[in-house]
């Protein structure tokens, strides 16, 4: 008889452990992914002020790109120039081989 209750004892100390590990883990990967979001967030703001950035339709900025004073600019297309790639550039030869659409 007193092995029987030994035994119960064990297993329900056992069942108890098991649980609360279990709602510490669960808590604790909860704040995790409390905290990665929001670095998430942050990153997709940067990236969207980047997209905003106009390029005149003749080039683009990137987040990882050329960086002045601290800020991203355009990375014209062929041909193109300045600060907004909005400058044509009359005398420069471009390959239209090379293009595809």
């Amino acid at each position: 008889m007193m092995a029987n209750e030994t035994k119960r004892f064990f297993y329900t100390v056992c069942l108890l452990a098991s649980v609360a590990l279990n709602i510490f883990l669960v808590r604790n990967e909860w704040k995790k992914q409390k905290l990665s979001s929001n670095w998430a967030q942050e990153a997709a703001a940067e990236a969207e002020a980047v997209a905003l950035i106009s390029c005149s339709g003749h080039g683009r900025a990137y987040l990882d790109g050329v960086v002045v004073d601290g800020k991203p600019v355009c990375e014209c297309n062929t041909c193109y120039g300045g600060p907004n790639c909005s400058h044509f550039s009359p005398d420069c030869a471009v390959d239209a081989l090379r293009f595809s659409f």
